[in-house]
């Protein structure tokens, strides 16, 4: 033993100079997992010995110790960065507790009644403090000046009657996981304290251990300050209210993990920002959130995952302004009228990966229907990039997929792709009977749609893809604006298969015609103000009764950019006027007319620079252009308009049979009377000349045999009074400058069959 301790002498003689970035530590390890049971720099150690107990005696220059060898597994000489301060040890033992102090009593004052440690901290060094082993009862509290380091070294406290850790530090606080340990925290029902973990300052939680806490009173963790998540995992694994509870909120990186809470799951009561980490929340309870701020909440990173199962649950929460610019999302709300992200305020969205299923249902309070929605604003909505998969199954009856009650907006480099399943219905309003159905776009001001790659589907009854606006009295409200002024615009996939519901009625009789408010159809797009078109390339199919492709309540107008409709009901419908101003136009309906203007007044529908092409397969009444009075018919520009399909027939009201006059024209057209069959598969040229001659003015094909008792043409270039030729052949046009969707601009037709000729108006 003299031997022993005459080495470990010479030890302390080369470890006793103080070096300029750090210095030697002595450290005694205990037996049993015990951690450290002493800790000092070697400069302030005077001797060991052996004392006259056969204990180690490690006299030190203000004070000494003595430790069996019974209790000690080892000694170490870590090298100590300068400004690390000296480590205090708290080593839990059941219903007791070891401390190592290396400060002096009045600098670090600490008490411990079995095992309910004590803390209060007068150093004005920044001091960390060693947690170890398990206690029940058992806790630790402190009250620091400055701002110390709780290193969680495999600690696991429960205190039935309080909290089991209570942090009052006035400069913050650090809790330092230590690699690879696992440690808990627990209070008990019969604490009156509001949290497992206290801290009345800002705490930072960071390292690579594990931290589990169960609140069984209130919250499991309350931070009356911001919590500053940079590393580490947390656990939460019950809260009887919030899971984590704080002022202001950082999440950087790290692991969160919160399961089966009785409010709210990660909540802010100022601003919280997420940069990164990953977020892991699961709740079944009502009227609760998972993440939430009852300020702004600015979410730039991580991974976010997130089940609600509760009514009227949210997965996502702000009170004002939410605001995501990265990360990736899996949220699942299944309660009825839950959301998956929801704010009181405005919803910007610029980036990240966001994946939500809405499954929950809609309920009628006070003769009011609320739903279940994906993404919900009470304010606008703004998306400017990011890629979006919301799917609404059909137990989500009437919910919204993307829904704001002020304006929405979508530019940028975006994918959006929603999905709505379940059936509307209709419901007891204030006034009668009135109907609900769901949407995939839903905005009550205006929307506009700029840029982007979007998909819709809905096929519930009476679902739409995008509404916008509402009814006020007699009138209605909502803008709707796609693409730029040079062309560029969305893409732009609608499809809707629901069939209507509720009783029918209005005038004029017929699918699409009138209207009733207990009566409800599928709908691609239905517009409340004008709507208008400056770009994109939109497809649209409707399959159902009553169910339009482009529905305005006021006005439609297509400046640009293509667009095809294939619609069982009218491809366009206004109760205003319908121009074609720009941008390629093609309609092809098998139920009803194609394009179909209600506004009774000339330019009903007006052919200006654009290029339409509008035909039905049902036949008589149902027509190619439908404005009630083919007078009403206006060509302001040198665009193209083909339409064909059935007659009104009979003049009268309907203006049909007979053609009609169109005051004015800015170049010839034709009203085609006769009846003719054309055929699916043939490619149809009008052309100056006969035969094989003359030039290719537009080429069109039909997906269906179409019979026309009333057609409009009018081309570029065509002039009143002279004869032009419709002629027929197999093949299409070689070097067209636009094939789309059956109409074909420019190039060389080979057509030659003759199908008939007109002279011009």
């Amino acid at each position: 033993m003299k031997k022993i301790l005459f080495v470990i002498s010479l030890i302390f003689i080369g470890l006793s100079v103080k070096a300029q970035d750090g210095e030697y530590h002595v450290r005694i390890h205990g037996q049993q997992n015990k951690g450290v049971i002493f800790d000092a720099p070697a400069i302030s150690i005077d001797s060991m010995y052996i004392n006259e107990n056969g204990e180690l005696r490690v006299r030190k220059i203000n004070d000494s110790h003595s430790f069996s060898f019974a209790e000690i597994d080892s000694l170490t000489f870590p090298w100590i960065p300068t400004g690390t301060g000296d480590i205090v040890y708290i080593t839990y033992n059941g219903t007791s507790v070891d401390i190592v102090n290396p400060y002096p009593v009045t600098q670090v004052i600490i008490s411990a009644t079995e095992a309910k440690v004590s803390v209060t901290s007068l150093s004005s060094a920044n001091i960390t403090y060693c947690l170890s082993g398990t206690a029940n009862p058992g806790r630790f509290e402190i009250d620091s000046q400055t701002t110390p380091t709780i290193l969680m070294n495999g600690v696991n406290l429960t205190n039935p009657t309080g909290k089991a850790m209570d942090l009052t530090c006035n400069a913050g606080i650090i809790m330092e996981l230590a690699d690879g340990t696992s440690n808990s925290l627990a209070d008990g029902t019969t604490s009156d304290k509001k949290a497992a973990l206290m801290s009345n300052n800002d705490l930072l939680v960071q390292g690579e251990g594990t931290l589990t806490v169960t609140g069984l009173v209130q919250h499991a963790m309350k931070v009356k300050g911001q919590f500053n998540m940079s590393s580490g995992n947390i656990v939460i694994a019950s809260s009887v209210l919030d899971g984590i509870h704080t002022e202001g909120l950082l999440v950087q990186s790290g692991n969160i993990d919160i399961q089966s809470c009785g409010d709210d799951g990660l909540t802010s009561e100022l601003d919280g920002y997420i940069n990164g980490g990953n977020i892991t929340i699961t709740s079944p309870t009502d009227d609760i959130n998972g993440i939430s701020a009852d300020s702004t909440l600015v979410i730039n990173g991580g991974e976010i995952n997130i089940t609600m199962s509760g009514v009227s649950a949210n997965c996502i929460k702000a009170d004002k302004e939410l605001t995501i610019n990265g990360g990736t999302f899996v949220l699942n709300n299944s309660g009825n009228v839950s959301k998956g992200i929801n704010s009181n305020s405005t919803i910007t969205i610029t980036d990240g990966d966001i994946s939500i299923t809405s499954s929950g249902g809609t309920v009628v309070t006070d003769y009011d229907p609320s739903y279940c929605t994906a993404i919900k604003g009470d304010t606008d909505i703004i998306i400017s990039g990011g890629n979006i998969d919301i799917n609404l199954p059909t137990s989500n009856n009437g919910g919204k997929g993307i829904s704001c009650d002020g304006n929405m907006t979508i530019s940028g480099d975006n994918t959006i792709h929603i999905e709505t399943h379940g059936d509307g219905s209709t419901y007891t309003a204030s006034s009668g009977t009135d109907t609900y159905s769901s949407s995939c776009l839903r905005a009550e001001g205006d929307m506009q749609i700029m840029s982007g790659n979007i998909t819709l589907t809905s096929t519930g009854k009476a679902g739409k893809g995008i509404k916008v606006g509402k009814k006020n009295g007699n009138t209605y409200t909502g803008a709707y604006t796609q693409g730029n002024a040079d062309g560029s615009g969305p893409t732009l996939t609608i499809t809707t298969s629901g069939a209507q519901i509720g009783s029918s009625g209005g005038w004029p009789p017929g699918p699409g015609g009138g209207s009733s408010s207990s009566r409800a159809s599928a709908k691609a797009i239905k517009v409340g103000g004008v709507a208008t078109i400056y770009g994109g390339t939109t497809t649209v199919n409707t399959s159902t009764s009553g169910a339009e492709g482009l529905e305005s309540k006021t006005q439609i107008n297509i400046e640009g950019g293509q667009h095809y409709f294939k619609c069982y009901d009218d491809c366009i419908n206004s109760s205003g006027r319908i121009f074609f101003n720009g941008g390629v136009t093609v309609c092809f309906s098998n139920g009803n007319d194609a394009v179909d203007s209600n506004a009774g007044a000339a330019g009903a529908i007006t052919i200006g620079n654009g290029v339409a092409f509008a035909y039905t397969t049902k036949g008589n009444p149902e027509e190619g252009f439908d404005c009630d009075n083919n007078n009403y018919i206006k060509i302001t520009g040198t665009g193209i308009g083909i339409s064909a399909g059935g007659s009104q027939g009979g003049g009268g009201p309907w203006g049909g049979g007979g053609g009609g006059t169109i005051t004015n024209p800015a170049q010839g057209y034709k009203f085609y009377t006769s009846s003719y069959t054309f055929q699916a598969g043939k490619y149809y040229t009008l052309s100056n000349a006969s035969g094989t001659g003359g030039t290719n003015m537009v080429t069109f094909s039909f997906e269906s045999n179409c019979t026309s008792n009333l057609a409009l043409i009018t081309a570029t270039g065509m002039v009143s009074g002279s004869t032009y030729y419709v002629k027929y052949g197999d093949q299409a046009p070689t070097g067209a400058t636009t094939a789309f969707h059956g109409l074909y601009l420019g190039g060389t037709s080979s057509a030659s069959t003759q199908a008939f000729s007109f002279q011009a108006q």
